[in-house]
C-alpha cells in the first residue's frame, strides 16, 4: 500500500475565519442555535469547493 505524503495545510480564508469567530462567540454566550448555524455555513462553504479548513 502506498501512502501519499500530506502537504501543507491550507490557511482558512476570511469567510472561514469570520464564521469560526462567530461560532466561538455564540458558544461562549450559550447561543447554541447560532453556533449551529455557523457550523452549517462552514460545512456548506467547504462543500462549494473552496478548499478551506477551519
Amino acid at each position: 500500500m502506498t501512502t501519499v505524503p500530506a502537504g501543507p495545510k491550507t490557511a482558512p480564508c476570511d469567510v472561514c475565519e469570520a464564521l469560526a469567530a462567530q461560532r466561538d462567540a455564540a458558544q461562549e454566550a450559550g447561543r447554541t442555535g447560532e453556533a449551529g448555524d455557523c457550523e452549517r455555513e462552514l460545512r456548506e462553504h467547504d462543500a462549494h469547493g473552496q478548499g478551506c479548513a477551519t
